[in-house]
């Protein structure tokens, strides 16, 4: 067994802050994650993760948009200090003010579950795309991945029912 140490989150911040990142695993273990995060900017997909998420807002405000079963969007106001839990299958959608920092717990996938990320045409609503990604490995940045895939091929972004294009993200 290893030794059971405490995170210190402060120091996770800076060292995020100083290092110019927007996120750092905290750990990732025989059966959890934890991560810490800034958020994306302008975020507007949706993430599907199989499995349960919890976010414990530390700073800023959350507004986590998601989708009902019957398609409605809704949004959930995450406060600092408070804690979410998401179940697995919601499709959910981040979005954060600029002095956000949360924490992200989640089981590690099993083998052959996948992730979900779908985009939406902000014009009339229409599903723009939807791709499954295998987050195994959160060392290896597998959501970043897919965020460029979808972002440099401006084909992926461009609704087929009105030609909105999707707006890539600040740099």
């Amino acid at each position: 067994m290893k030794d059971l140490i405490a995170v210190d989150l402060n120091g996770a911040i800076e060292n995020v802050r100083s290092a110019g990142k927007g996120r750092s695993i905290l750990w990732q273990d025989s059966e959890s994650i934890a991560f810490l995060s800034r958020g994306r900017k302008m975020r507007r997909d949706f993430h599907i993760d199989p499995s349960d998420e919890v976010t414990l807002q530390l700073a800023g405000e959350q507004r986590l948009h998601y989708k009902t079963p019957e398609g409605e969007e809704k949004i959930a106001l995450i406060q600092p200090g408070q804690a979410l839990l998401c179940p697995g299958g919601v499709p959910h959608s981040p979005r954060v003010t600029e002095d956000a920092w949360f924490v992200v717990f989640e089981r590690k996938r099993r083998p052959g579950e996948e992730d979900r990320f779908l985009w939406f045409c902000e014009t009339c609503g229409e599903k723009v795309y939807d791709v499954a990604a295998y987050v195994g490995d959160y060392s290896l940045d597998p959501v970043s991945k897919v965020h460029e895939r979808f972002y440099g091929d401006e084909s992926l972004r461009t609704c087929k029912k009105c030609g909105t294009v999707v707006a890539c993200p600040p740099v």
